[in-house]
């Protein structure tokens, strides 16, 4: 049996001159109870280069943080925010600013503790 949610907080990243978003993903991560806040990792959201229009998210794995099924959480990720959410990056940019990446997750967090990641609603969240 094993205690583990992740509840994630924002991505941001910029486009880079090869055409990909760079930046990190920030979340909060608890085992068994204790609660490591503000966990940061690099990202990288790139745009599919046969299927147009399909994107992906790519999370730089945590070597300083033990984190079981890390390549199952970060598939649950990317169903989140292109299937459910229906996200889909913007290259194009308004006045001098760079194109960017924004994603705030509210009131959900990933409860890892099962054979695979549930989304799930957190409560008393205002």
């Amino acid at each position: 049996m094993r205690f583990l949610n992740v509840y994630p907080k924002r991505i941001w990243a910029t486009l880079n001159a090869a055409g990909v978003f760079e930046g990190q993903f920030t979340f909060d991560l608890e085992q068994y109870g204790f609660i490591t806040n503000d966990v940061v990792c690099d990202v990288t959201v790139v745009e599919d280069a046969v299927m147009t229009g399909q994107w992906k998210i790519w999370v730089k794995p945590l070597f300083d943080v033990d984190m079981p099924h890390f390549d199952q959480f970060v598939d649950t990720l990317n169903h989140y925010v292109f299937d459910v959410l229906q996200y889909t990056p913007n290259r194009s940019a308004t006045g001098k600013d760079l194109p960017v990446v924004k994603i705030f997750f509210g009131d959900i967090y990933f409860d890892m503790s099962g054979a695979q990641p549930q989304i799930k609603k957190r409560e008393g969240i205002q």
